[in-house]
């Protein structure tokens, strides 16, 4: 489902599913419980993921949050046309890309 790697300031993590519904609380669960044990950035991989919904943008917004709350970030890399139509589309491309 993911694969991750590390250094020193951050976590990448290499997906291997779709941001949709019925994957996303597995993700999330992932991610928030890195935020809680880790004080490094978190890095989301997209170079695998086809499709993202609208509950999958929302769990990102929801990280990303959590993660700023602890002057943290998070980057999204490598989306294709179809993830970064959808971003676009929903106003977050800047915001989630950043």
């Amino acid at each position: 489902m993911l694969e991750s790697t590390d250094t020193n300031s951050e976590r990448t993590y290499l997906l291997h599913v779709d941001l949709v519904s019925s994957n996303i609380k597995r993700l999330e669960e992932e991610f928030s419980k890195f935020i809680a044990e880790d004080t490094r950035d978190i890095i989301i991989d997209l170079k695998n993921v086809a499709k993202i919904d609208s509950m999958s943008i929302a769990t990102l917004i929801r990280i990303k949050k959590k993660l700023s709350e602890k002057d943290r970030t998070l980057k999204l890399i490598n989306p294709n046309d179809g993830v970064l139509r959808v971003l676009d589309l929903s106003g977050l491309e800047t915001y989630l890309l950043d």
